[in-house]
């Protein structure tokens, strides 16, 4: 049984998410894959008398099986049964030396693939698929590692047999050199005797003559011609075997190119060059993607903020990635141990960071950690740290393996979320007992709305009765006494008019009626009916411009129309009609809003405008308070809370309202009033 190398945490999940929901799609991929990248090893199946579905279903339970051997986390068991049918000559159709270097690429290139298109479907968690995608590589890299050395085994063992009976067998070690793109040469330098090339030195190089050193080197990149021509000076000089690594380009394609060769020398003098030339191209592509990896596995590390380290227990070695080293504000390649590492920790994380340690090397159980360190510039981190145990033959620790992640700014976002949240339940809190405060005040004023409707009139009706009773069956009262009751009733009328105006106002408070359509024409209708005498007489004229539809209370608009209406009645000149224009509009109000995110709404602006007494412009807002009267009470009935009434029936109906007056010309009321949704 093989010792299994490849264990892996999440490959096994991925690839039974794959068998449980993605089987057909994960072998279609294959399939099509197959054919599009023209797979050497179909020229030894006859394929043609099978349709799409008829492949699928054959090759289904091969990949099952497969999946099955990821997810059991027994992939190097199935690659060496996949390898032993081969070294032993069971592969279908075909013997072993048929198998290709392309195909073993292919086969892993095509496999690999199809593990990467459903990463992305699989998990969002970029340092879950980056892990993910490198437990992939590794298995791609096992596989055609393991396939290679097989490989070669195979052709060598080939090679052997035919060095063995070389003059016997020439034909066969060509057809080996082909296999393994693999060619030998015996060059002339005299210029005196014939030059010896294998078939294949011909097919890498891609031409039917070698005619001259010169017509080798045009082929040769010429950014690698020059140590070409060196590697050859050395070898033709004596001081060395000539051995070279080189990009050829021919036919728009480029190549690396291996040769190695001898020199022999007569009267030390060059002679003949015996060598080879291997087409390494495949073997450096593979090279470069592992490179690459790296490279992108550093990339990744950078962008999750999190590094990998081990520590070495008996040398007391400890290794840092890069980027764990410029976590700790360390230098790159920088030498670490325990003692510089624990240097670092805070001094009030020291002892737990120690006491986890310590679990894990008695327990051989992992451990995570989160403790601060103070870098060498004084900077304060917060580390996330997990560690795994490794343990030689014997059972004992030999290393300590895993990840550190910077998680400073996590830790401050959750302090502030944890701040907010406590800000938000003080505030939360306050704001309850403001409702609370509120319940009451409400319950408090529904409590006066009763008492001003009810028990506080009453006595005032009865005042009036009472008076006027005396008034008309009193004869002998003086008419001082006379004049006494008069103002009784005159001021308990006054009384009462302020109890019902205080009463109004408290309904503006009250919110019980939904909003619905008001069709102000109509309540303009219904307000003009009040004052049918006067308008009828030619004292009282009306301009009015059609109005719109608005989402209201439909009894306080009516109420904020009388209101105003009555406002420009009242304080009318006695010598002159009265006349009343009404206009309406549509604005944006940006200069009255306060709430930048209400400034993009548009209002109406309805203006309601008299030729009456004004008032000087100074009293534009001071109109609009409660008891706020600019005339005498003997001039002008009234209390003084009309306006202020209007006012609230506005803001209840998120808008504003606004005065524009002079003295002696008329007065004008902006209401401004949102427009319905």
């Amino acid at each position: 049984m093989p010792n299994n190398k490849l264990q892996f945490k999440l490959l096994p999940d991925f690839a039974s998410y794959i068998l449980n929901n993605k089987l057909v799609e994960f072998t279609k991929f294959q399939l099509d894959l197959i054919f599009k990248v023209d797979f050497p090893i179909l020229k030894y199946y006859d394929l043609t008398s099978y349709t799409k579905e008829q492949l699928l279903e054959i090759l289904i339970p091969s990949y099952t099986a497969f999946l099955n051997s990821a997810i059991q986390n027994t992939l190097s068991e199935t690659i060496h049964e996949a390898i032993k049918k081969w070294v032993t000559d069971q592969l279908p159709n075909m013997s072993k030396e048929q198998l290709g270097v392309e195909d073993i690429t292919l086969a892993t290139y095509i496999r690999k693939q199809a593990f990467f298109s459903f990463v992305s479907s699989y998990t969002s968690d970029v340092t879950m698929a980056m892990e993910l995608i490198k437990e992939i590589e590794d298995y791609s890299l096992e596989a055609i590692s393991l396939s290679f050395k097989t490989y070669v085994e195979i052709h060598n063992e080939k090679l052997n047999e035919v060095n063995i009976s070389l003059k016997m067998h020439e034909k066969g070690l060509l057809e080996a050199q082909e296999i393994a793109s693999f060619g030998s040469f015996e060059w002339d330098l005299t210029g005196q005797a014939s030059s010896n090339y294998t078939p294949q030195v011909y097919k890498i190089f891609e031409i039917e003559t070698i005619d001259s050193l010169d017509h080798f080197l045009k082929y040769v990149h010429p950014g690698d011609r020059e140590k070409v021509q060196a590697a050859i000076n050395i070898a033709f000089k004596g001081e060395g075997d000539y051995e070279c690594e080189y990009r050829y380009r021919k036919n728009s394609k480029e190549k690396i190119l291996w040769m190695k060769g001898v020199v022999n020398f007569v009267d030390e003098k060059p002679v003949t060059m015996v060598g080879t030339i291997m087409d390494i191209t495949d073997r450096n592509y593979i090279l470069q993607r592992l490179e690459r990896n790296e490279e992108l596995y550093k990339q990744a590390q950078k962008l999750t903020h999190i590094g990998n380290w081990t520590w070495d227990v008996e040398t007391d070695v400890i290794k840092y990635s890069d980027e764990l080293l410029r976590i700790y504000g360390m230098k790159p390649n920088e030498e670490m141990n325990y003692d510089k590492a624990i240097k670092l920790v805070h001094p009030d994380d020291v002892e737990k960071v120690n006491e986890a340690l310590n679990y894990s090397l008695t327990t051989h159980k992992p451990h995570e950690l989160q403790f601060r360190v103070i870098r060498p510039d004084g900077e304060e981190r917060v580390i996330r740290r997990h560690a795994e145990v490794l343990l030689d033959e014997k059972g004992k620790p030999y290393k300590l393996a895993g990840t550190g992640q910077d998680i400073t700014k996590e830790v401050l976002l959750n302090n502030e979320i944890t701040k907010r949240e406590k800000q938000l339940a003080d505030l939360n809190l306050s704001l309850e007992h403001k409702n609370i405060a509120l319940e009451r005040s409400n319950k408090e004023l529904t409590s006066f709305s009763y008492v001003a409707s009810h028990d506080l009139q009453e006595p005032l009706r009865k005042i009036k009765t009472f008076s006027h009773l005396i008034l008309e069956k009193e004869k002998n009262l003086s008419q001082e006494g006379k004049d006494c009751f008069d103002r009784i009733i005159i001021s308990a009328g006054r009384m009462q008019t302020l109890i019902e105006d205080l009463l109004s106002f408290s309904r503006t408070q009250i919110f019980e009626n939904a909003f619905k359509p008001v069709d102000l024409n109509q309540v303009l209708d219904e307000v003009k009916a009040l004052y049918y005498e006067t308008i009828n007489t030619g004292r009282l004229i009306f301009n009015i411009q059609p109005l719109p539809v608005i989402e209201g209370i439909a009894f306080q608009v009516q109420q904020l129309f009388e209101n105003i209406i009555s406002n420009s009645v009242k304080y009318s000149k006695p010598d002159q009609k009265i006349e009343i224009n009404i206009t309406c509009i549509i604005t944006s109000c940006e200069h009255l809003v306060v709430n930048s995110s209400e400034k993009s709404k548009d209002y109406y602006k309805i203006s309601i405008s008299d030729n009456g007494i004004g008032f000087d412009q100074k009293y534009a807002y001071k109109i609009f308070e409660i008891f706020q009267r600019l005339h005498g009470k003997n001039e002008y009935s009234g209390t003084g809370i009309g306006l202020s009434i209007c006012k609230k029936i506005v803001e209840n109906h998120k808008g504003f309202i606004k005065a524009k007056s002079e003295l002696d010309k008329g007065s004008t009321f902006d209401i401004y009033l949102p427009l319905s949704k």
